[in-house]
């Protein structure tokens, strides 16, 4: 493989004068002698083949992520469709486990790789990359009611922070915090995905996620409980990956020379990310000076085998690519089946298991959990895998992906999936039956497709009737006989007009005026894990709301999705209010019964012995407390003290000037917090 870098690409000038936000790269093993399959020439055989299969990871909007159509969408997604249609090609996705991807290239089960992968020098010494498309900053995502901001990895200290497994936040994280020091392992969370990092943070089990600008931005939107709290970090630069030695290098580097000079890659860029782009700077240049290479290294001893998994098969309960998904009674329990390949080189062990990753919306997991593979597999062989699963009882359409695991947690090839439907129990009524013989009123409308806001015009002629009426809901209104209304539906709507002939028998001719993009109605689920707890336990209350405009609960904002942890020190009720698209609110509600009740904690006396001191000096903190198990104490958000007594005192020192907040929490049964404020002076 060569190691040079080619010049970049024209429309990554325009992309980094706006400082666009980049996604992580994938971890991946140095270069291993032989690991690697013969490409051959994979651009002659992708042209005799006609389609060349990229991998993916599609778990990071606004680059890769499944639309409301369970189909591939983002900004990669559509920039790879551009590419091969430069090249006279058919591109065919295959969605992997974000660390497990790169195997998947090196094994040979896809041709190139496209998901925000940074081109990193690791990175250099594995697979080939095509002239950089995309540059930009990293960013911090918090809960709403993080205090501060993330300017520095100083900023980082005494937070538990959550990384992306395999990412360069993770690698970051580990040198510029736990390797020097400042926190300690634990505090280095990782994830298999995004969507699992999100939700630990938005039920607080992290305090930090890092994470590329731009899709933080999309969830900083998407959530109302979450900000960024800060970002530019570093650069990162990401490129499609091919193998080693790929032939495929120069065509999709001048395919997407192509996209930069037609517009194209303009045009995606505003679609996708939000952003326009300027022509680059003229009188040459432009190009950005690469990562200088490494020199390779022996790596002695036999090279390591790669875990890889293909997909083979849907032994049962085929969605057809979900455009057809098997329809499911509510609460209805099924198994589902998957057909497996072992496609690395490495053997499966029993205790290897498929487990859940995502879904599309709430109870996609249907309650299924990891299931064992039972066996050992050897490399090539096939293993059947069945998960035993419940229809969720809230109607609508669910997807939920699966992936492979080895023991230590580590995910690998190909993301399946299972797909099903719970029917509407109100369905809208069947329509009406054809109308008789010898009247036709011609019935029509300018446009039976409409989008949303827009009007069309419903025209008609009909002769020798006695009466005519044109029917919108409940109003009807006398017409001529030939004549035309125009209207403006809001959703989808059926118009009816009535007719009276001779003899005064009427007859009803109905016609439908399809709205695109019209919002459906609100649908509301409110409910609780367990109703009633001990006194000291907690439960979780979990809703999913949707085509409403907002979600409250108990008047804070919420997502319309989610979970939240209680654990009320007696009964309370719980108040989930919406605010429809129309302007009205619903509620709905939940009661915690709380048995066996014992008094919350107080806390009694929280102190300092001064509250003006200089930097260099320190202040004595004092605390007693009531029915109280331990303490938390922090200063500005940072946790001094963690499961601490709850009678004690401390010494701190603060190293910076200006005001300082103290907060001590007792926890016992439920929660009280304290809080007091100390001035330190320049010297």
């Amino acid at each position: 493989m060569s190691n040079t870098r080619r010049p970049v690409f024209l429309a990554l000038i325009a992309l980094l004068l706006f400082g666009l936000a980049a996604l992580p790269a994938l971890a991946s093993p140095a270069r291993q002698t032989g690991s690697t399959p013969p490409t051959g020439s994979d651009w002659a055989r992708i042209q005799r083949a006609g389609k060349i299969v990229v991998g993916t990871a599609a778990d990071y909007e606004p680059f890769e992520f499944y639309a409301s159509n369970y189909q591939l969408d983002g900004f990669d997604i559509a920039l790879m469709k551009e590419i091969g249609a430069r090249l006279g090609i058919e591109v065919v996705f295959k969605d992997f486990a974000f660390d497990g991807l790169l195997d998947a290239l090196r094994l040979g089960q896809v041709d190139a790789a496209m998901a925000a992968i940074s081109v990193t020098p690791d990175r250099d010494q594995v697979v080939d990359f095509t002239n950089l498309y995309y540059i930009g900053e990293d960013a911090a995502l918090a809960r709403a009611d993080y205090r501060g901001a993330v300017r520095s990895a100083t900023d980082l200290v005494g937070k538990r922070i959550g990384v992306q497994r395999g990412s360069t936040y993770q690698a970051w994280v580990q040198q510029n915090l736990v390797d020097a020091g400042l926190i300690p392992q634990a505090d280095l969370a990782t994830f298999q995905d995004t969507t699992s990092m999100v939700r630990d943070l938005r039920n607080g089990e992290i305090a930090v996620a890092l994470l590329g600008k731009l899709p933080a931005q999309t969830l900083d939107r998407r959530f109302d409980d979450l900000k960024v709290v800060g970002e530019g970090f570093n650069h990162q630069r990401f490129a499609i990956a091919t193998r080693a030695d790929s032939t495929l290098i120069d065509p999709l580097n001048e395919a997407l020379l192509q996209t930069q000079k037609d517009g194209a890659f303009a045009q995606l860029a505003a679609l996708y990310l939000g952003v326009g782009t300027t022509a680059p700077p003229t009188g040459g240049g432009g190009t950005v000076t690469p990562t200088p290479a490494p020199t390779p290294t022996a790596t002695p001893g036999p090279p390591p085998c790669i875990f890889g998994m293909a997909y083979v098969a849907d032994l049962n309960y085929d969605d057809r690519n979900m455009k057809a998904p098997p329809v499911m009674a509510p609460g209805q329990q099924f198994t589902k089946r998957w057909r497996l390949r072992n496609s690395g080189t490495c053997a499966w062990e029993p205790d290897y298991q498929l487990s859940f990753l995502k879904g599309n919306r709430a109870g996609a997991d249907m309650g299924g959990s990891a299931v064992d593979v039972g066996q050992r597999v050897e490399p090539g062989q096939t293993v059947d895998i069945a998960a035993n699963l419940r229809a969720p009882a809230t109607y609508g359409v669910y997807q939920g992906f699966w992936k492979m695991r080895d023991n230590t947690g580590r995910s690998f090839g190909e993301v399946v999936w299972v797909g099903i439907q719970v029917p509407d129990p109100n369905p809208p009524p069947p329509p009406p039956p054809p109308p008789p013989a010898g009247i036709n009123p011609n019935l029509r409308a300018d446009s039976s497709w409409i989008n949303a806001g827009q009007c069309t015009t419903v025209r008609w002629d009909v002769d020798n009737v006695n009466a005519v009426f044109f029917i919108d809901g409940g109003s009807q209104q006398g017409v001529g006989g030939h004549d035309a209304r125009s209207v403006c539906p809001p959703a989808t709507t059926t118009y009816v007009l009535r007719v009276f002939d001779r003899n005064n028998k009427a007859t009803d001719f109905p016609i439908t005026i399809n709205v695109q993009g019209a919002a459906p109605g609100p649908s509301i689920n409110f409910w609780v894990d367990n109703a009633t707890i001990n006194a000291g336990q907690c439960t979780t209350l979990r809703w999913d709301v949707q085509n409403v405009n907002a979600v409250f609960l108990n008047d804070q904002g919420v997502a319309g999705q989610s979970t939240q942890q209680v654990c009320p020190g007696s009964t309370t009720t719980y108040t989930l209010r919406v605010v429809r698209r129309d302007g009205g609110q619903e509620t709905r509600q939940v009661t915690v019964a709380v048995v066996n009740q014992q008094p919350g904690p107080t806390i009694n006396a929280f102190t300092v012995n001064t509250n003006q001191i200089q930097v260099g000096q320190c202040v004595r903190l004092s605390w007693s407390t009531g029915n109280a198990s331990s303490v938390n104490l922090s200063r500005g958000g940072i946790v001094l003290l963690n499961n601490w007594n709850a009678n004690s005192q401390m010494d701190d020192c603060p190293e910076r000037p200006g005001l300082h907040e103290y907060q001590l929490d007792a926890f016992g049964n439920g929660q009280t917090s304290q809080r007091l404020t100390v001035n330190v002076n320049p010297n």
